[in-house]
């Protein structure tokens, strides 16, 4: 676990990243700017720390991560979130995430993220901490939570912040037919009626974040 893969869209940013890390870790170190680079990058370091921006792909990241590491288990994650909602994407849809970083996070948070994870351990910014302890996601007996697939789970709060049907369904890879076969379901599982009453039921569930519905 001696190379770091920065997957940060901005060249610049990951390139203060990299010179921050560089500072006597012991390590090489790799950006990329895509989710190609991505797969590219870690099929040849199948055992890398990957601080991953969370708006990478867009709303492709978190499947395109998942898929990842069904297929490199030794791969370590730290989430560099943009939003919250980036947060709560990630915990609800990928089994396990190491770190938790926020764009804002200081370079001496990154490198201590960074030697946790070399050492074995995870690291949780502190604001993220504060943010997740007061979430009720955690406490996983929503209804939500409780009565959906992470599959499921995923779609639903895709749908729950304003993506449309044809954009989840090309996010994931699978028809949009497909989509809505996974909308009823849910539907039928939580007992609501419709997009409107999910988004409410997610909301009050922790989530999704109110300023983060959205059309795309």
């Amino acid at each position: 676990m001696n190379h770091i893969i920065l997957a940060i869209s901005n060249p610049f940013i990951s390139a203060g990243m990299a010179s921050i890390l560089e500072d006597g870790l012991g390590h090489t170190i790799e950006t990329v700017t895509s989710l190609m680079q991505l797969r590219v990058a870690c099929n040849k370091r199948d055992d890398a720390i990957v601080v991953l921006c969370s708006r990478l792909g867009d709303d492709a990241t978190v499947e395109t991560w998942r898929r990842l590491v069904r297929r490199y288990k030794e791969l370590r994650l730290i989430v560099w979130g943009k939003s919250y909602q980036d947060v709560l994407d990630f915990q609800c849809s990928v089994p396990h995430v190491d770190g938790y970083l926020l764009e804002s996070s200081s370079g001496q948070e990154l490198k201590e993220a960074v030697l946790a994870l070399k050492q074995g351990s995870v690291y949780v910014a502190a604001p993220v901490a504060r943010y997740l302890a007061q979430n009720p996601h955690l406490d996983r007996n929503t209804p939500i939570v409780d009565k959906l697939s992470e599959r499921e789970l995923q779609v639903a709060q895709m749908i729950s912040r304003g993506v449309k049907v044809s954009s989840i369904a090309d996010h994931l890879s699978i028809s949009s037919k497909t989509i809505n076969t996974f909308r009823y379901r849910i539907f039928s599982k939580l007992g609501v009626q419709g997009d409107v009453q999910l988004t409410h039921l997610a909301i009050h569930s922790g989530l999704v974040e109110v300023n983060q519905h959205k059309e795309l």
